[in-house]
């Protein structure tokens, strides 16, 4: 500096009243090696770094700059003036990025609820993709029945959720956007020669079918398809909690199963599992995602429903 600077005293409380401002001007002074350098590299005048070098002493109650020969240095305490300046102005960058990236949808976390089939089947590919393209983004995905997803997203520990329902979801209570039509498949064992490769409407109600537990939302969508073949009452042998198990139960020969298409895909597409042709259309289901009335989402959460809702299309029907 171009004059010492005057005694400060080490009594009084640290005033913490100073910006930023003077803590990046310290910084300068220290990596140009002068308040000359560090005017110029700023685009002031001398006098105007000195008196922020000044203004922050006074305010930190002690000298930061002592003379060395002709140029300056900083004291013992301006060396950890300097330390915690350098930490709290990367702080602030970091802080500006982050600010930045929430901004724009590329930092944040979205708790999604799913139904089991919606979220084996259709939301883990869209998940993996997102994941790839915003590594700064947590998401939490809780697979449940639909009832339970539309119970988390109204109660707000789920930001949306993503079901399959033939159910019409309460205007008042849900934004529900219809995003996928998926299309049942009647599934058998390979092995079981007892299960034609072609059946009737009539022949359905002889089957013994392996189904989700009574009452859930995906039960009554595969009753509610089968009742438009005029199938009212199916064979139930055997209730189990998930595609999966089910898939493992007719392959073990156990029964017949009616799924969703995309859920059985990679089986039938192996040869683990085969498709039972049914004479007539069987409606499909309904695939929503559903966010509370009302509630809005943060950048980084509408990022990743408009990921589903563009992406959900391509992988069941519409």
């Amino acid at each position: 500096m171009d004059e010492a600077p005057q005694p400060v005293s080490h009594d009084k409380p640290l005033d913490n009243a100073f910006t930023l401002q003077k803590l990046e001007i310290l910084c300068a002074v220290v990596a140009h090696g002068g308040v000359g350098r560090a005017a110029d590299e700023l685009f002031v005048s001398q006098p105007v770094v000195s008196a922020h070098i000044r203004s922050l002493e006074d305010k930190l109650g002690t000298r930061l700059f002592e003379k060395d020969g002709r140029g300056i240095r900083l004291t013992e305490a301006g060396e950890q003036v300097h330390r915690w300046a350098l930490d709290v102005l990367r702080s602030r960058r970091e802080l500006s990025q982050t600010l930045q990236h929430l901004r724009g949808g590329t930092a944040g976390s979205v708790a999604v609820a799913a139904s089991m089939s919606a979220a084996n089947s259709v939301l883990t590919p869209i998940l993996i993709d997102f994941r790839r393209a915003f590594r700064d983004v947590r998401v939490s995905v809780t697979n449940s029945s639909v009832e339970v997803a539309l119970e988390l997203t109204q109660s707000g520990r789920a930001d949306f959720c993503l079901v399959g329902s033939d159910a019409v979801l309460d205007s008042r209570a849900y934004e529900a956007e219809l995003v996928g039509r998926p299309s049942f498949v009647l599934i058998a064992s390979v092995e079981d020669t007892t299960v034609p490769d072609r059946v009737s409407a009539t022949d359905l109600a002889t089957l013994p079918f392996i189904t989700p537990p009574a009452g859930l939302a995906i039960r009554r969508s595969q009753e509610a398809a089968l009742a438009e073949l005029g199938v009212h009452n199916r064979r139930v042998e055997l209730e189990l909690g998930s595609a999966e198990a089910i898939m493992q139960a007719v392959v073990a020969g156990l029964g017949v199963a009616l799924l969703w298409r995309i859920s059985a895909a990679a089986e039938l597409a192996s040869g683990a599992l085969r498709e039972v042709h049914i004479d007539g259309t069987l409606q499909p289901d309904k695939l929503y995602v559903v966010t509370r009335a009302g509630k809005r989402l943060t950048p980084a959460q509408r990022q990743l429903k408009q990921a589903i809702v563009v992406r959900t299309p391509g992988l069941v029907d519409l």
